[in-house]
């Protein structure tokens, strides 16, 4: 195999690879996103608690 040949095939392969992991990074933050947007509203409402609200009622079995 002459030596432009092996850079050729070793450029087209490093290519090849750098997309396959592009393609499977992007589809991996896809699914992670489309998680997150689902589940994000379950966790919104115990994020920032006002202090000064007591726990009694239904509020306070929601978090026990």
């Amino acid at each position: 195999m002459r030596k432009e040949t092996g850079i050729i095939l070793a450029g087209s392969v490093g290519v090849l690879i750098g997309l396959t992991l592009f393609g499977v990074r992007k589809f991996l933050l896809k699914k992670s996103k489309e998680y997150d947007e689902y589940y994000a509203d379950f966790h919104r409402h115990f994020e920032r608690k006002n202090k000064d609200e007591a726990n009694d009622g239904v509020e306070f079995l929601a978090v026990r």
